[in-house]
């Protein structure tokens, strides 16, 4: 090869190795390139991840903080209940004694007074209840505010409210030129409703309307458009400014602020008028000119009842022809000395005897002793509260239809009347309206009537017609509602029951009177198709079931016939079984599970659980272990030291499951073990189980 040739060949291979150069070193770049992005890509990784790292702090600092702050509200909101329960029991006690006794020496001294005495009384009674009013408002705010107001149901007679509320607002247009205009429509008396909260309503705009009228005329009119209620509050005052109209239902916000104002109040009625109207379910407008009055216009859906309002005057009749033959005994139970003094004061000059009891275990003794014919009731009882007191009456087969009259300055009627009160008064109340809740319970005392309730008006006649032809007193009920308060007032001895109703249905109806405690027989008179559903509920409800196919009009004459016997002739014994638990929804649950099975005792602690044992000697004994006073453990082992109790089967019913706890139960002397939850069938069984055994 020549050497030219030779150095072509070699500037080519050396071409050649340039190009391959470059292509790696084109590749070497890429991949520099490529690394320095990966490694850009790994540092924005590796912040970002920090930044999740330190936000991920953040947050759990923040629900921390947020979790903290949530048990700081709960902490404020629970002291805030516990001042307005305190608040409310401390002012409204001795509120009570003043407008108590400026009642009793009104009525008792009042010839003996000068007429300057009169008018001093009456200027205190008036003072007590602007007081009263005012403290009232802050209370029912809160409640409103903490979603603690419940709506409870009742009848009421809408023209006897208003007459009353009037007869208040009467003493604020004392003096002036101001004609009191009551006009409630005959279909619209009777309503459905929370009674209370539409006393509220029409006292609160009454008043606010009286408040702000020199001259003219204040006046409330009532009709009804279908079964809604339509309530127009007007007067010819001062009247509201438009600017000022937006803003009255807001609350503390008055028309009349500045500290040169010249009517009282704390801007609160309207504000409260505004959220009770909201928790009916209605509507609230307003108009006002300047100058020349407001109205106020409530509209209230479903509340108006087509029978007619019932009065007292049919209690307070059989009231008179029962005084007259003998005496009737009533049982006041309140720890406040000058309570008891004021309620036998009034109740004595109406005729009846009474007796007092200082605390809940006292006014079970006494009930058992004396068998009182009414019970009237406080809350706030030391050893024993009422809440534990009503419980215990409403499962003692003696004790149970003796009506019980909460009166107490806690506002819990929907409770109150779910455990079987007769009726709630909140304190402080008129010393005369405790007398008339008195004398109505006494004279609506069970006359063994049967309840025939059913919405189907040709049906119900029929049933009624053919029972009362039969010889049986009969009452009868259009819907669930009125059903429900006619019971509560009256219970009957035998319910005949439909189950498809309005307001509320028959199941609905069913529970809620097992739930109550309430142990009538019950017979459902029904077109409807069973399903297993139904089925089971009323079997809970402990009912007996004949279907309307148009020959059961017999059966159910032949059923009350064969109930209304049985009811007269004397009982079958039920086995007695003491269940001992702190907890009220837990007896209320297994009340219910063994209705009807064994005759239930119950106790609320330790302590009072070994009493019942040693004065009843049950059959057998259901026993919680975590209980106040004196816990379930020792309270067995107590019982168990006593010879005459000695042979008593007792049950552990406890949330504890561990087996040290259950060897701890077996060596005071507990024969079975049951754990929280438990379920109706295993309760029964167990407790049959063990008797039978017996």
């Amino acid at each position: 090869m020549s050497e030219s040739e030779e150095l072509a060949r070699l500037r080519a291979r050396n071409a050649e190795l340039e190009a391959q150069l470059k292509q790696k070193q084109r590749l070497a770049t890429k991949a520099v390139a490529s690394y320095q992005q990966r490694a850009l890509q790994m540092e924005i990784i590796r912040q970002q991840n920090e930044d999740l790292d330190r936000l991920a702090a953040d947050l759990a600092k923040a629900k921390r903080i947020a979790e903290e702050h949530a048990r700081e509200q709960e902490a404020t909101a629970r002291l805030k209940s516990q001042f307005l329960a305190n608040f409310s029991h401390e002012i409204r006690t001795p509120l009570n004694g003043i407008i108590g006794y400026v009642d009793l020496l009104s009525r008792e001294e009042g010839k003996r007074l000068t007429a300057h005495g009169r008018r001093d009384l009456t200027t205190v009674r008036r003072n007590a209840k602007t007081l009263l009013a005012l403290i009232n408002d802050i209370l029912d705010l809160s409640k409103i505010e903490a979603g603690q107001v419940d709506v409870v149901e009742e009848q009421v007679d809408l023209k006897t409210l208003a007459e009353e509320c009037a007869a208040t607002v009467e003493e604020i247009l004392r003096g002036r030129d101001v004609e009191l205009v009551v006009d409630v429509a005959e279909d619209a008396e009777s309503l459905i409703t929370d009674g209370l909260k539409i006393r509220q309503i029409v006292l609160n705009l009454m008043s606010n309307a009286a408040k702000f009228t020199e001259m003219g005329e204040v006046a409330l009119h009532a009709t009804c458009e279908g079964d809604d209620l339509r309530m127009v509050i007007e007067d010819t005052g001062v009247g509201i400014s438009p600017e000022d109209l937006p803003h009255i239902f807001e609350k503390f916000r008055q028309v009349d602020g500045s500290r040169t104002r010249t009517k009282g109040g704390t801007g609160l009625g309207l504000a409260i008028v505004h959220e009770l109207v909201l928790l009916l379910g209605g509507k609230l407008d307003v108009e006002s000119t300047l100058g020349r009055g407001t109205t106020f216009e409530v509209r209230i859906p479903g509340v108006v009842h087509d029978g007619p309002a019932k009065r007292q005057s049919s209690n307070s009749e059989k009231w008179a022809a029962l005084r007259s033959s003998e005496t009737f005994q009533v049982l006041v139970v309140d720890d406040d000395p000058m309570i008891q003094q004021l309620a036998r004061k009034e109740l004595e000059s109406e005729g009846f005897e009474v007796v007092a009891a200082n605390d809940g275990i006292e006014a079970l003794r006494i009930m058992r002793e004396e068998k009182p014919d009414a019970v009237v009731l406080d809350i706030r009882l030391p050893r024993l509260d009422g809440w534990g007191v009503l419980s215990e009456l409403k499962s003692d087969a003696e004790l149970r239809r003796v009506p019980v009259i909460i009166m107490s300055v806690e506002e819990e009627r929907s409770r109150g009347f779910a455990l079987g009160a007769y009726e709630y008064l909140v304190k402080p109340i008129e010393p005369s309206a405790l007398t008339e809740v008195v004398t109505g319970a006494v004279a609506a005392g069970g006359d063994g009537h049967v309840l025939v309730v059913d919405d189907d008006a040709d049906t119900r006649e029929l049933v009624e017609r053919s029972l009362t032809a039969d010889g049986f007193t009969v009452k009868s009920a259009a819907n669930g509602r009125d059903a429900l308060l006619q019971i509560r007032h009256d219970p009957p001895a035998l319910l005949v029951l439909d189950l498809v109703m309005p307001e509320p249905d028959g199941l609905e109806v069913l529970e809620r009177i097992r739930t109550a405690g309430h142990d009538f027989p019950v017979v459902v008179f029904t077109g409807k198709d069973l399903d297993e559903q139904d089925q089971r509920r009323l079997r809970e409800g402990f009912v007996r079931v004949l279907q309307k196919n148009g020959v059961a009009l017999d059966a159910v004459l032949s059923e009350v016939r064969e109930r209304m016997q049985k009811r007269r002739s004397d009982r079958p014994t039920l086995p007695r079984v003491l269940y001992v638990e702190d907890v009220v929804q837990n007896r209320d649950i297994v009340r219910r599970y063994l209705h009807g099975f064994v005759e239930l005792l119950e106790a609320n602690d330790g302590e009072h659980g070994v009493q019942v044992a040693e004065r009843e000697k049950p059959d057998l004994i259901l026993m919680d272990l975590s209980l106040p006073r004196l816990d379930g453990w020792g309270a067995t082992t107590r019982i168990k030291a006593n010879p005459e109790l000695a042979s008593i089967p007792i049950i552990a019913l406890t949330a504890h499951s561990s087996p040290e706890d259950r060897a701890k139960a077996k060596e005071a002397g507990c024969i079975g073990y049951l754990t929280k939850p438990i379920e109706r069938d295993l309760l029964l069984k167990t407790i049959m189980g063990e008797l039978d055994g017996r």
